[in-house]
């Protein structure tokens, strides 16, 4: 097959993430692949050797919102290199290659990355109308993969029929330490910082309960992004909470934290959580939606799910792995399971099924 990827860049969010694993696996089956941005060209994933990267100049600088320019272009490449499937998995790529496959032989297969259940209760008419012509465009895929199955159910019978759920597949990740040479007393939390979806301000005021009954406990958060400053604001009064920046060696920063926390209202399968419970790592999380943290966790056995939005809930989930340490443990290496329910192999063939159904 040959098979076209598409994305605005390669950064280091999640979606970018599994875009790049699974053009990497087509290409190691043998399938001619080219991953395509059209944006800045950073690179922030490891593209396999059998991967064509191709970069287009095609929206930067003041061309950045030149939509039917991309669209015109990506058409008459789609048309001159033949390509029999095309994938996107954010918005921005869906749109443009649900235009662009128009008149074309190439089929199409889109995956849902986010929340299609989050809205924000302010919304400008602008982003209204964008959600409007975003939602078209999902609409004119052959073929859907989405990551939970209350995702999936969000949507229409006729979506839901050419469909198939596949989650995110652990990536392999090493130990340098062995957590019986000491765990450290710090709960560590790693994403994007951003306050709608990551929700560090749930984190920060949930540690903060529990901080001066355990004073001897640190709050680690790694990430950056555009609420950085605000993050760093509310954690400056306790010392015990750092924000350490970004970071590209998560095995590292986790491996032997006592536990690692994620706060989010909304995610897909959220690869951190994989990451941690592959290490054996304890892991708290929130039922975060649709559903991918509670497809991972069952409660007090591999791992700790609470409601969103509540920071009671999430501080005594914290001061119960502090006060538990040997039912935390024993958690963290029933969360090692994962390694074979989400190995690479298992989810690598879940993809290469619906591409061949797609092309089929």
């Amino acid at each position: 097959m040959k098979l076209l990827f598409l994305n605005t860049n390669i950064g280091y969010g999640g979606a970018s993430k599994i875009l790049v694993w699974v053009a990497n696996q087509c290409a190691l089956e043998g399938h001619n692949v080219t991953l395509l941005t059209y944006r800045d060209n950073c690179v922030y994933q490891e593209i396999g050797p059998g991967v064509k990267h191709i970069h287009k100049h095609w929206e930067d600088g003041s061309q950045r919102f030149s939509i039917l320019n991309t669209t015109r272009l990506l058409h008459q490449y789609i048309n001159k290199q033949g390509f029999d499937a095309g994938i996107a998995f954010l918005s921005p790529s869906i749109f443009r290659m649900a235009i662009a496959a128009k008149g074309t032989k190439m089929r199409i297969l889109f995956s849902q990355r986010g929340d299609p259940y989050f809205e924000s209760d302010k919304l400008s008419l602008k982003t209204k109308m964008v959600n409007i012509l975003n939602k078209w465009a999902f609409n004119q895929a052959d073929y859907y993969v989405f990551q939970t199955i209350k995702a999936k159910e969000y949507y229409n019978n006729a979506i839901q029929q050419r469909s198939i759920v596949i989650p995110n597949p652990i990536r392999p990740m090493l130990r340098t330490q062995s957590r019986k040479e000491g765990v450290r007393k710090s709960f560590v939390a790693i994403g994007r910082l951003d306050l709608k979806q990551k929700r560090q301000d749930l984190l920060i005021n949930a540690f903060n309960i529990i901080s001066p009954l355990y004073p001897d406990f640190k709050l680690e958060i790694y990430g950056d992004g555009e609420d950085e400053g605000m993050i760093m604001e509310m954690a400056a009064p306790n010392p015990n909470i750092i924000i350490m920046g970004k970071t590209s060696d998560v095995s590292s920063a986790i491996q032997n934290a006592w536990a690692t926390v994620l706060s989010s209202d909304f995610e897909g399968i959220p690869n951190i959580l994989l990451e941690s419970m592959s290490l054996g790592v304890p892991t708290i999380s929130t039922d975060c939606s649709p559903g991918g943290a509670s497809m991972l966790i069952r409660n007090k056995v591999n791992g700790l799910l609470v409601p969103r939005d509540d920071k009671y809930a999430l501080a005594n989930a914290m001061e119960y792995l502090i006060k538990y340490p040997e039912k935390a443990e024993s958690m963290g290496r029933h969360a090692m399971e994962v390694n074979e329910l989400y190995a690479e192999k298992v989810i690598s063939g879940q993809w290469k099924t619906i591409l061949t159904r797609l092309i089929k």
